[in-house]
């Protein structure tokens, strides 16, 4: 189990959350209803953006 610390830009909101396998760059992530983007990791701190929506897309084969 690792224990991270999420931030948001340009805010003061930290959030405390555990996950089972390591997080890095461009994961997503929900933590209940809300989906979060991980810009950056840094040891156990994330720099997390609100997702508002996501949308499937199909690339042409």
């Amino acid at each position: 189990m690792i224990y991270y610390r999420g931030a948001f830009r340009e805010t003061d909101n930290v959030i405390y959350f555990k996950s089972e396998v390591p997080l890095a760059e461009n994961d997503v992530i929900l933590l209940g209803e809300k989906k979060y983007f991980v810009e950056s990791v840094e040891k156990e701190f994330v720099l997390l953006q609100r997702v508002g929506s996501i949308i499937t897309v199909q690339l042409p084969t």
